[in-house]
């Protein structure tokens, strides 16, 4: 145990004594002094300036700043004019955000070493940070004097003429560089950016010009020249440009979106579908940059209305170009559904959740779509697979109790819309749809309590749901249960949506019960007018009222009439009694 301590601690003294030699020939190499003294050092001042500046080196290098400062100090103490301990104090200030003191230090140190490049390129960056542009000007000046091959010291300097303003002098520079390395894509766009902002749109195109020429087969170059010649409004220019681009490179993925979108500018727009219709087809340009170009292209009213035909043809070759792509075929199918072509958007979401079923929100559009098409079976699967891999999302359980109040499982509806209605967070709109649901699976169980207070509670979170005051009010109807409040709702019902049958024979119907027949009867002929299906329902209370009024023929055509559209073997027995007896028994 004891020798293996000993060659650990020997071989970290080896490793450490060759760390040490290597950072003070790289650090002292770069800093150290170049001027000539005027302090006169006795032999034994130097190897202890030696000494004492080596230390500082190696505190630094390890992170120690305090320690390499105190060190660094103690070697000025001993030699003021040694520039090399300068230069490494400032550095050491730097990280302390001491500028002030630092610049002091570097100044000196150029003062003392003018050839030393490290020095004076430090202290324009320091100028640079504090912002002390004129002196920054100076000592950038400088840098490039001293070293006129460095481009990176030109470009620098360029840079800092024209936060300075003097453009002028800026491009002069870029001028010289390219004397030196000739034409460049860096150096060419600068000076065709420094040319637009002295309001020079000429010299800006000749100098790209003058790059394209260097390289003519280079399409960036030319789409930079083609988007130049469209800044400084110079149309024609930059279709000649991009029709050379498609020349040079047929398949491009970008030039028919360039080509389009100036075409579009210039009032073409056959041309500009055109482009865009060749883009679209073209597999090298991404599903994400198609769609961005899609929204970019066309505004909301375009896309979904006055050129929705046109934007699904677009949709149409982005998914047949991507039949893989979720969503490419999504963006397709959306198109589809907005076109009222229901049948086919649903299938297109059916490929999509068969490829991944991971992505609620197309599982949504299915949902939506299969209520739409009134595929009840479907939506019934569908919304069961939902619960089970989106449990925690509300609307899944509200479209499965649709489903099943329909298949007449009122038992399944209700638990899946009270386990539902606990999942809704701030969605008003959602929560009351979930409490009118609830509200007709309640009464067909004949829950009356828990149905009324369900439409309230949907009433109370949407007021104005005309569909809910409709449906409430006819139940309470039936039971012969508060007819003001029923006949209320249900003349709002009618207010907010006018010549709607059901509505208007549950307000005929509210009537009839309150025995104000005549007024019955014109709200129930009015739905009689208004229907278009021949409601059973509808035709028997229209019969009902005309018996109350005394118009017994008339009423048994009804009655009849109501008969013959009722599905067979659905007929009531109190309609076949009134068709045999003649008589209504209430």
């Amino acid at each position: 145990m004891i020798k293996q301590q000993k060659t650990i601690k020997s071989k970290t003294l080896v490793f450490s004594v060759f760390l040490l030699s290597f950072l003070v020939s790289c650090n002292f190499g770069i800093a150290q002094s170049k001027s000539k003294k005027s302090t006169k050092l006795s032999e034994f001042q130097i190897n202890q300036r030696k000494e004492i500046f080596l230390n500082a080196v190696k505190e630094r290098t390890l992170g120690n700043y305090n320690e390499a400062e105190k060190l660094y100090k103690d070697v000025l103490a001993i030699d003021p004019e040694h520039d090399a301990s300068m230069y490494e104090l400032a550095r050491i200030y730097l990280t302390k955000n001491r500028s002030e003191d630092a610049v002091k230090l570097l100044e000196k140190a150029c003062e003392l070493s003018p050839d030393n490049e490290w020095y004076l390129e430090l202290l324009a960056g320091v100028y640079k940070e504090t912002y002390q542009i004129d002196k920054l000007i100076i000592a950038q000046e400088q840098l490039v004097k001293r070293n006129p091959g460095k481009i990176d010291y030109k470009l620098n300097l360029s840079l800092i003429y024209v936060i300075n303003g003097d453009i002028k002098k800026a491009i002069a520079v870029l001028d010289e560089i390219e004397e030196q390395i000739g034409k460049t894509e860096e150096v060419s766009i600068q000076k065709k950016q420094l040319y637009l902002i002295s309001k020079k749109p000429k010299q800006a195109t000749d100098e790209l010009e003058s790059l394209v020429n260097a390289y003519p087969d280079n399409t960036r170059y030319l789409q930079i020249l083609a988007e130049t010649y469209l800044d400084t409004d110079q149309e024609d220019k930059a279709l000649t440009i991009y029709k050379r681009i498609k020349e040079i490179d047929p398949d491009n993925p970008y030039i028919h979106i360039s080509m389009a979108d100036l075409y579009k500018k210039q009032g073409n727009d056959n041309l500009a579908i055109e482009e865009l219709k060749a883009g679209f087809a073209n597999t090298a340009l991404d599903v994400d940059t198609k769609i961005h170009v899609l929204l970019s292209f066309f505004s909301f009213d375009e896309y979904y209305n006055t050129k929705k035909s046109v934007v699904l043809e677009l949709v149409t070759i982005l998914a047949e170009t991507h039949p893989d792509n979720n969503t490419a075929l999504a963006v397709y199918g959306e198109m589809l559904n907005h076109n009222q072509e229901h049948e086919k958007a649903l299938e297109v979401f059916d490929r999509i959740i068969a490829n991944d079923e991971s992505n609620y929100s197309w599982w949504e559009q299915k949902l939506f779509l299969e209520n739409q098409l009134q595929k009840s079976d479907n939506v019934y699967n569908t919304s069961q697979r939902m619960i089970e891999l989106f449990p925690m999302q509300p609307l899944p359980y509200l479209f499965n109790g649709f489903a099943l109040l329909e298949k007449k499982n009122y038992e399944a509806a209700r638990h899946s819309l009270e386990n539902g209605v606990m999942l809704v967070i701030d969605n008003d709109l959602l929560e009351g749809q979930f409490y009118s649901t609830l509200g007709d699976v309640y009464n067909k169980l004949k829950e009356h309590e828990k149905s009324d207070r369900s439409y309230d509670k949907a009433l109370k979170l949407k007021p104005d749901d005309a569909y809910v005051l409709n449906n409430y009010s006819y139940y309470l109807t039936l039971r012969m249960e508060n007819l003001p409040k029923a006949k209320e709702m249900a003349a709002k019902a009618n207010e907010l949506m006018p010549d709607k049958a059901s509505f208007q024979d549950t307000y005929g119907w509210v009537l009839f019960k309150m025995g104000d027949y005549e007024n019955a009867e014109k709200w129930l002929k009015k739905a009689i007018d208004n229907d278009n299906k021949n409601s059973p329902v509808l035709l028997e209370h229209y019969g009902d009222v005309l018996f109350k009024l005394g118009r017994k023929t008339d009423a048994m055509k009804y009655w009849i009439k109501a008969k013959e559209n009722t599905k067979e073997g659905e007929t009531t027995e109190s309609l076949q009694e009134k068709i045999r007896t003649g008589i209504l028994h209430e």
